[in-house]
């Protein structure tokens, strides 16, 4: 049986298979980025607002460790309200009764 006579008997189209599957893809990036995020709070005891400040408060003294652990909580973060918007949008593209 080839994949087309699958979706045919399943009585769904392409496109609602294919926004499932990316549904699925982004809500999977959104648990990961999440849980990145969740170290660093837990690593630093704040949020990423007040790590920043704290990291940019830092004048006279430099804490690589700190620095790179910003940058990288800086990717985390774009990168969760991203896929977060992502999934917003295929929500809104799956049809009604439909989806997860």
């Amino acid at each position: 049986m080839t994949v087309s006579e699958i979706i045919e008997k399943t009585g769904q189209s392409e496109s609602a298979i294919l926004r499932e599957h990316l549904l699925l893809t982004a809500l999977s990036k959104r648990s990961r980025y999440e849980a990145e995020c969740a170290l660093f709070e837990k690593k630093y005891g704040q949020t990423l607002d007040g790590f920043q400040k704290r990291v940019n408060a830092q004048c006279r003294e430099e804490d690589f460790t700190q620095e790179d652990d910003l940058l990288d909580w800086e990717f985390v973060d774009a990168a969760l309200k991203w896929w977060q918007t992502q999934i917003e949008k295929l929500h809104c593209a799956l049809p009604h009764g439909g989806g997860l």
